[in-house]
């Protein structure tokens, strides 16, 4: 990592980082990826051929990474307050099949926490990118050009909006509040502009991206050529000072009780459960509290 590299992160809020996991890491993320994504069960995820929320979120391997002096180094460089890894993730894309999620911020992973708490991702493909070629990766927008944050406003006003159309007797279906939550980034005009400054890096196996949780992205979809399907890690991080927000979980919650949908994960339900707490010191992680957090003064 470079002074460079530094810089980019703080100007653009996203950075590509260069042989960051060993291929023995790799090696073992691929593994529990095959073994544990799965073909989503309904609406959400679709665009994805596999995928498994809460993928490791204690295994001891993954866990080792966050003791890992240069991993941690190289976090605390880039990152201004100390974090801790939350979750973990796999998205599976398959050859001239699927799309993939389309432009998005992540309000699921990062609901259980105030809009204002910052939040991080560490996506890592498990086989090669070329964006030229056969693609597969992400395409992502400079926090300079446009912050995702208001896309965490807009759909905090979704829930209420839904519940008051409901009760004045509107009828809605699922593909309503699609539109109302996604519709809005990924409309003709928007996604014109979005796709024509957006940035899509080649990737290694190893090679990671760092993007903090307002920064916009979408998945691009995987070409025909000589690999079948892509597999990629994500790991989520939070801020140590993070605080529960009880109403934006229940908010979140509210359209799957009115949908019959699903989320691949009640995390956001069960990782605190007091408004206002500190995520950090749930309950819910008493056990790996220590294992969990990245050192701020590693070597």
């Amino acid at each position: 990592m470079t002074e460079e590299d530094v810089l980019h992160f703080k100007k653009h809020g996203f950075v590509k980082l260069r042989n960051i996991f060993s291929p023995e890491l790799i090696e073992h993320m691929q593994k529990l990826g095959t073994s544990q994504v799965s073909a989503p069960s309904d609406n959400y995820g679709a665009g994805f051929s596999r995928l498994k929320y809460d993928m490791c979120n204690d295994d001891p391997t993954i866990l080792e990474l966050m003791s890992d002096p240069a991993f941690a180094r190289i976090m605390a460089q880039l990152i201004d307050h100390q974090v801790f890894f939350t979750q973990g993730l796999g998205f599976e894309l398959e050859k001239n099949k699927s799309t993939g999620a389309p432009w998005h911020v992540g309000s699921q992973s990062f609901g259980y926490q105030r809009r204002e708490d910052m939040g991080y991702t560490v996506w890592t493909p498990l086989c090669r990118i070329d964006p030229k070629d056969q693609r597969g990766g992400m395409k992502y927008m400079s926090k300079e050009l446009l912050s995702g944050e208001f896309v965490y406003q807009q759909i905090n006003l979704v829930p209420e909006y839904l519940k008051d159309q409901i009760e004045a007797g509107k009828e809605l279906t699922y593909a309503d509040f699609s539109a109302m939550k996604n519709g809005l980034i990924n409309s003709p005009e928007m996604m014109s502009l979005l796709d024509h400054f957006a940035v899509e890096d080649s990737f290694e196996p190893g090679d990671v991206l760092l993007f903090d949780k307002y920064v916009l992205h979408s998945s691009v979809p995987l070409l025909d050529g000589p690999i079948p399907s892509r597999l990629a890690y994500v790991l989520r991080f939070s801020a140590v000072e993070a605080q529960y927000d009880k109403n934006r979980v229940e908010q979140l919650a509210y359209p799957r009780g009115v949908f019959n949908y699903n989320v691949p994960s009640d995390y956001n339900e069960r990782v605190a459960s007091v408004d206002g707490e500190q995520v950090y010191a749930s309950s819910y992680f008493d056990e790996t509290r220590e294992a969990r957090t990245l050192a701020r003064d590693a070597g």
